[in-house]
C-alpha cells in the first residue's frame, strides 16, 4: 500500500517542484502561462472512442492508458478532451516526453503557437530517455513546428524536405506501426492542405487498415480525403466510422459531410442529428459549455442546412434558434469573434429564407437576439432583407437595402475581401432587374452570378441560402422558358446531388416540355429527399400540381436510383443517443457558509438567477477589484432577478470582516470544497482558480468562465442577465416556461 501511495505522490510533488515562482500568482498555473488555459480537472475513462495505441515510456502504470486515450481523442479532433488526458499523464509523470508531445498535437495546427512551442521544447527536452519510435514521433512534430515558422517564406523548401524526411524516417523504421503511418498521413495533409495528391493519401490509410481494419483515424481520415463530390468513395467507411466511434462527436458528424455531398440528405441528417446529440449529452454530464466544444457550433448549423435540404424547415430553424439565443462567446476576440457571430446568425437567416419566411426575417424575434452585429453580420442580414422584399413584391425597398448593402462592403475587414460577395451581389441585381421587368439584364447578371457561386460552393454548410442555378432556373421558368431553366436546374444537380428545389423544378420545366419520362423520374427522387417535408413546402406543391406521376424504382435512370436506398430521418430514433435540444448543465450544490456562520445553497436561489463568483480571498487584489466591479452591478442585476454569490477560500470569521463593504452574499469554502464541485479547482497542480458563472432561475449553468484571471465584462454579464430575466422566457436549454422570480 506505501508503494502505491509513494507512486500517486511522488510524480504530483515533481509536478509541484517545477520552477515554482517565488511570488504566489493568484490562479495561475505555477508551471507558466501555456497550463493557464484549456481543461483544469482530471479525465475520466471513456467508451466508445473505437481503439488506438501507441507504446511510450512511463514512470507510472497508469500513464499509458490515459496516454491511448488522449492518442483516440486526437483521431477524433476533440483536441479539448486530449489535451485533459495528456495534463493528466503529466500530473502522473512530469517527465513524459510523449504527454507532451500529444500536448503540442491537441492544439492543432491552428492553435496558440506560443503554448504549442512550450510543449514541443519540453518534449523535445526528453527525447534522450525515450524509445526510438517516440523519439521518431517527436522529430516530425519539431519538422512541423519548423516549417510552420517559415510557411510562406525564404527556407520553406528546405524545411518541407525535412519533414519529408522525418516522416519517411517513421515509416521506414517501422513499418508495421499503424501510428506511425498514421502521422505520416497527417503530416502530408498538412503539407498539402489544397487537396493534391488524394489518391497518395488514400494508400497510406489503406496500409493502416490493412494493420487496423477498424483503426478510426484512418476511418475518419479517409472520410476527409473524399469529402466532397467524390464523396462516394469513402461511403464505406462513413458507416463503419459511426459503429466504430459512437461516443465521438466529431466522428458521428463527419460521414454526415460526406452524405450530404453526394445527396444522401435523409443519412446525412441522422449522422449530422446523431452528433448533436452525442455532444449535447456530454456537455450536460461534464459541465462543458458550447464555446469550449469547437465542433457543437457546426455541427448544429450543419444540420440544420441539411433538414432545409429535406424540406423540413420548421425543424431547420428550430435548430437555428438554439445557436442563436446560446450565450455569445466571450472567450474570443477580433476576427475569431467576428465568425463566432457570423455562426450565430447564418443559420437562422439560411433556414428563413429557404422556408420563403419573408415576414419573419424582416421582423422575426430572432432579431432580438442581435447584439451589436459587425460589418459582415449587418451583411447577411441586409442580404436576407432584400430577398424577403422581393419575395413580398416590395421593389423600392429592395432598391434601397441593396444600396445599403453596397455602402456596407466598404466596411467589411481585410479577412473578407469585398470580392468575394461579387457573385451574392450580381444576384441580387438580377433578381431585382426582374422585378423592375429587365428580362434581359436581369438574366444575364444571374447567369453570371451562377457561374461565380459555382467555383466557390460548398456543403460545408454554404453561407448562401440558394444555389446561383437554382434562383435562374426559377426565374427562367416563371418566364416560361422552361428548356432553359431545366439546363439551370440540371447544372445544380452537377454540384448539389438531389437538391429538392432542382428536383421540383425539373417536374414542372419537364411536365411542360412534354418529357414525361424525366419529370416522372425527377418526381421520384423528389419523393424521397422531401418525403418528410413540410406540408406547406411552395416547391413540392408546385411540383405535384402538374399532375405528373412518380416513376417506380424500376424506371428511374441511375444518376437518381444510385442513393435512393435510405432511411428515413424522422422515423429513426435516436434519442437514445442524446437529447434533440441543447440543456445547459445542472450546477451541483454549493454547500458553503456565509459570514453568520450559516450554510447556503443555491436551492435558496431557485427562481432567481445567480451571478456566482469564486475569488481567491481578500488577499488578492485582482479579486477585490473583481467584487468591487461586482458591488457597482449588484442593483441592476438584483432588477433583473440576478442575486451575486461571491466564494473563497477565507474563513467564515474572515469574510464578516469585510462583508458590509458588498451588498451581496460572501461565502467562505476554506477546503474548496464548492470550488471542485464547480470545476474551479486544477486537479493537475491542485490550486484553486478564478471563475465567474451564470446560473438561471430554473438552476442550470447558463454561462461559465474558468481560468487564472478574474472575469470582468459586467457589461456582458448584465446583457446575458437580462436575456434570461425576460418576462415569461422560455428556457430554451431546458424546455421550460419559467417566470422572473425573487428568493
Amino acid at each position: 500500500m506505501l508503494s502505491l501511495i509513494a507512486a500517486w505522490i511522488a510524480p504530483a510533488c515533481a509536478l509541484q517542484d517545477q520552477a515554482a515562482p517565488e511570488e504566489p500568482s493568484w490562479g495561475h498555473s505555477h508551471l507558466g502561462a501555456a497550463y493557464d488555459v484549456g481543461p483544469r480537472q482530471r479525465p475520466w475513462k471513456m467508451e466508445g472512442l473505437g481503439e488506438a495505441h501507441l507504446p511510450i515510456t512511463a514512470n507510472h502504470p497508469e500513464v499509458q492508458t490515459w496516454f491511448d486515450q488522449g492518442l483516440l481523442h486526437l483521431h477524433g479532433f476533440w483536441d479539448f478532451e486530449a489535451e485533459r488526458a495528456f495534463r493528466w499523464c503529466l500530473k502522473l509523470d512530469p517527465d513524459c516526453a510523449m504527454a507532451y508531445w500529444g500536448l503540442s498535437r491537441a492544439l492543432g495546427r491552428m492553435g496558440d503557437g506560443e503554448r504549442k512551442q512550450t510543449f514541443i521544447d519540453e518534449a523535445v527536452a526528453r527525447m534522450d530517455d525515450v524509445s526510438p519510435l517516440e523519439r521518431a514521433f517527436i522529430e516530425v512534430e519539431l519538422a512541423l513546428s519548423e516549417w510552420r515558422a517559415v510557411e510562406g517564406d525564404e527556407g520553406e523548401e528546405a524545411a518541407i524536405e525535412a519533414v519529408n524526411l522525418a516522416v519517411d524516417l517513421l515509416v521506414l523504421e517501422h513499418p508495421e506501426e499503424p501510428e506511425a503511418l498514421s502521422m505520416h498521413f497527417l503530416a502530408h495533409w498538412e503539407l498539402d492542405r489544397d487537396g493534391g495528391d488524394r489518391l497518395g493519401r488514400e494508400a497510406i490509410l489503406q496500409d493502416i487498415l490493412d494493420l487496423q481494419p477498424d483503426h478510426p483515424g484512418a476511418l475518419h481520415y479517409r472520410v476527409h480525403n473524399w469529402d466532397g463530390k467524390q464523396g462516394r468513395y469513402a461511403i464505406d467507411s462513413c458507416q463503419r466510422l459511426t459503429a466504430v466511434a459512437p461516443e465521438s462527436g466529431h466522428l458521428q458528424h463527419m460521414p454526415g459531410h460526406v452524405l450530404s455531398s453526394v445527396g444522401m440528405w435523409h443519412e446525412a441528417a441522422i449522422a449530422m442529428d446523431a452528433a448533436t446529440r452525442v455532444e449535447k449529452r456530454y456537455m450536460r454530464q461534464r459541465g462543458v459549455l458550447p464555446e469550449n466544444n469547437w465542433d457543437y457550433l457546426h455541427n448544429l448549423d450543419y444540420l440544420s442546412y441539411i433538414q432545409c435540404q429535406l424540406g423540413m424547415f420548421d425543424e431547420g430553424i428550430a435548430g437555428a434558434e438554439q445557436l442563436l439565443i446560446a450565450p455569445p462567446m466571450s472567450n474570443v476576440e477580433g476576427p475569431v469573434a467576428m465568425f463566432a457571430q457570423m455562426m450565430r446568425v447564418q443559420p437562422i437567416l439560411r433556414g428563413l429564407v429557404m422556408a420563403g419566411e419573408w415576414e419573419r426575417v424582416l421582423e422575426g424575434t430572432w432579431r432580438q437576439e442581435l447584439n451589436s452585429p459587425s460589418p459582415p453580420v449587418q451583411l447577411m442580414v441586409k442580404q436576407s432583407e432584400f430577398t424577403a422584399q422581393l419575395g413580398l413584391g416590395r421593389v423600392e425597398a429592395a432598391a434601397e437595402t441593396l444600396v445599403a448593402l453596397e455602402e456596407l462592403l466598404e466596411q467589411l475587414p481585410p479577412q473578407m475581401p469585398a470580392e468575394r460577395f461579387a457573385p451574392a451581389f450580381e444576384s441580387m441585381r438580377g433578381r431585382l432587374a426582374l422585378a423592375n421587368g429587365d428580362a434581359l439584364e436581369g438574366i444575364k447578371l444571374l447567369t453570371q452570378a451562377a457561374e461565380g457561386i459555382e467555383e466557390t460552393w460548398t456543403n460545408d454548410p454554404p453561407l448562401l441560402p440558394s444555389y446561383g442555378y437554382n434562383d435562374l432556373g426559377l426565374a427562367l421558368l416563371e418566364l416560361g422558358s422552361s428548356k432553359l431553366a431545366a439546363e439551370a436546374f440540371e447544372k445544380t444537380l452537377e454540384t448539389v446531388f438531389h437538391d429538392g428545389v432542382a428536383l421540383a423544378g425539373l417536374v414542372q420545366c419537364y411536365a411542360d416540355l412534354g418529357e414525361t419520362e424525366l419529370a416522372a423520374a425527377a418526381l421520384a427522387a423528389l419523393d424521397v429527399v422531401w418525403s418528410e417535408a413540410d406540408a406547406d413546402n411552395r416547391h413540392l406543391a408546385a411540383a405535384r400540381a402538374t399532375g405528373v406521376r412518380a416513376a417506380t424504382d424500376s424506371e428511374l435512370p441511375e444518376r437518381f436510383a444510385q442513393y435512393m436506398q435510405q432511411r428515413p430521418y424522422r422515423a429513426t430514433v435516436l434519442d437514445v443517443l442524446g437529447p434533440s435540444r441543447y440543456q445547459s448543465p445542472i450546477a451541483p450544490e454549493l454547500a458553503a457558509l456565509d459570514a453568520a456562520g450559516e450554510p447556503v445553497k443555491l436551492a435558496d436561489y431557485r427562481g432567481s438567477n445567480v451571478l456566482l463568483i469564486f475569488y481567491q480571498g481578500e488577499q488578492c487584489l485582482h479579486c477585490i477589484e473583481q467584487l468591487q466591479l461586482a458591488q457597482e452591478h449588484a442593483a441592476e442585476l438584483a432588477e433583473l432577478g440576478t442575486r451575486i454569490l461571491a466564494v473563497s477560500k477565507d474563513d467564515v470569521e474572515r469574510i464578516a470582516g469585510y462583508q458590509d463593504s458588498y451588498d451581496f452574499t460572501l461565502l467562505s469554502d476554506p477546503e474548496f470544497t464548492a470550488a471542485r464541485r464547480f470545476a474551479s479547482y486544477d486537479d493537475f497542480e491542485e490550486l484553486e482558480l478564478h471563475s465567474t458563472l451564470l446560473i438561471d432561475r430554473a438552476g442550470r449553468i447558463h454561462w461559465k468562465r474558468i481560468g487564472g484571471e478574474p472575469f470582468t465584462d459586467f457589461d456582458f454579464l448584465v446583457r446575458e442577465a437580462t436575456r434570461l430575466a425576460a418576462d415569461g422566457a422560455v428556457d430554451v436549454w431546458s424546455g421550460d416556461t419559467l417566470a422572473v422570480g425573487t428568493r
